[in-house]
């Protein structure tokens, strides 16, 4: 009988001691990938993969310490801890080898998350063109045979025939018809003739007007900035409620090519903000995807009309610019993407990242199935219609870092959850908007100035150019 209890017990202090194992290597793995967070913009696509545990950590590493912790009292409560003394160099044995497994682990997933490891990364292959949407028919339509017509009266048969007042009365006085007012000529582009105003007839030109308003909802709303070209336009604010600070610009394009990317495929060759805007020459930018540094190599990736990637859609949500100027953002849970599909509808930009802010009528949405959803700095691509865009960039809790690399100290925001950020966006009047990629990546460049935090590095940027 003594025997088994001893078998008994020393079963209980295996499995005990494993589960502390588990728990030490996890933590450790739970508090590098947190300090990774500050240094790498991949992380947010490790903790949403499916590799391993990754994905549930936060939920493993407390059951796993509930659950040793009640072992561990067992075996103290009935006397199984007694069998076995923990001395210490067997401690000392043990933390080497936890921190071991632990790096092992660690090393392990972030090879396959950020490709370190190229042949557990397989590369992309060379952008593919995608066809050019065929221009809209401009043929006169068919003449429709008409009647005969009738013989004008000459005017001596008009003063002949005319009906003279001053003799009956009765009868009413011709008016003179008036030419009809002739219709505007359409300018070809998205907009056609409308927004004309925002658009300037020669050369370009910008103004800083520095004028402000207060909103309904208490949001004081600056007018920092505009910008008026042949072909783009744009109205960029400084906006700020309560501690929340972020800056708009609305944005206006003829040309869907305007509406322009900058990008490395390497994410081992990546670049701040300011880099890429001043090396592409666009107007403004913000931080775009960095669909470079997706773990798990997902998504459809198509910029300025080139197809990058054409991989399953599985745990993001995507969105689509075409090239008729629509935008549409596609629910990973809800919708079945299918690439193929896509492809043949003559897309100009997608966006891997998400999640989509707004639902299919405009109205905000309230859930959101996401670990990030709490308060941060985010990015946001909006649509109107056709031709009519907005970015929006808010600080959150970090550093500002300026155009010159100057770092400015706390921004003092809070940030915006992916509700507040849903809401503000259907305020606003949107019919879609796409969340990009956020935290210590953000910030929104022009005119040589910079708004945001921009402390690391990023793979891409979404433009607009004149």
């Amino acid at each position: 009988m003594e025997k088994n209890g001893k078998q008994r017990f020393r079963a209980l202090r295996v499995i005990a001691a494993v589960l502390a194992n588990l728990t030490a290597i996890l933590s450790a793995n739970y508090i590098t990938f947190y300090i990774l967070d500050h240094f790498n913009p991949g992380f947010h696509f490790v903790v949403r993969s499916e590799f391993i545990l990754t994905k549930y950590l936060h939920f493993v590493i407390p059951v796993l310490m509930l659950l040793t912790a009640l072992l561990y009292l067992l075996l103290y409560v009935g006397g199984g801890l007694k069998a076995k003394k923990l001395n210490k160099k067997r401690l000392i044995v043990i933390f080497i080898v936890d921190v071991l497994l632990a790096g092992a682990f660690a090393m392990t997933v972030n090879a396959r998350a950020f490709g370190w490891v190229k042949w557990l990364r397989p590369a992309d292959n060379a952008p593919v063109a995608i066809a050019t949407m065929p221009p809209k028919s401009t043929e006169a339509p068919t003449a429709e045979p008409t009647a005969e017509p009738t013989p004008e009266a000459t005017p001596e048969t008009l003063s002949q025939t005319t009906p003279d007042s001053t003799a009956n009365p009765d009868l009413p006085t011709l008016e003179p018809t008036e030419e009809p007012t002739p219709e505007p000529t359409p300018i070809p582009g998205l907009l056609g003739n409308k927004y004309k105003e925002k658009f300037a007839d020669g050369q370009p030109f910008s103004t800083e007007p520095n004028t402000s308003e207060t909103l309904a909802d208490g949001t004081t709303r600056t007018l920092i900035y505009t910008f008026a070209g042949k072909n783009a336009a744009f109205e960029l604010y400084q906006c700020t409620n309560g501690k929340i600070k972020y800056q708009v610009a609305d944005v206006y394009v003829r040309d869907i090519s305007k509406l322009t990317a900058a990008f490395e495929k390497d994410q081992n060759k990546t670049k701040k903000i300011r880099a890429f805007a001043e090396e592409s020459g666009v107007l403004i930018a913000v931080s775009s995807d960095y669909f470079a540094a997706n773990a798990n190599d997902e998504g459809l990736i198509i910029r300025n009309g080139f197809m990058i990637r054409s991989n399953p859609c599985r745990h993001s949500d995507l969105c689509v610019i075409y090239q008729d100027g629509t935008m549409r953002c596609f629910d990973c849970k809800k919708d079945k993407i299918d690439n193929n599909e896509i492809l043949g509808s003559y897309p100009y930009h997608s966006f891997y990242f998400g999640p989509s802010l707004l639902d299919e009528n405009g109205a905000a949405k309230t859930q959101f199935n996401s670990s990030l959803s709490g308060p941060n700095p985010r990015s946001v691509i909006g649509y109107y219609e056709p031709g009519h865009y907005a970015f929006i960039s808010v600080l959150g809790d970090y550093n500002m870092i300026d155009y010159n690399g100057k770092n400015l100290g706390n921004s003092g925001s809070p940030g915006m959850t992916f509700a507040e950020l849903s809401t503000l966006c259907a305020s606003m009047g949107m019919k879609a908007a796409y969340n990009l990629d956020g935290g210590r990546s953000i910030g929104m460049y022009w005119n040589g100035k910079l708004f945001g935090h921009n402390m690391r590095a990023i793979g891409d940027i979404i433009a607009v150019t004149d």
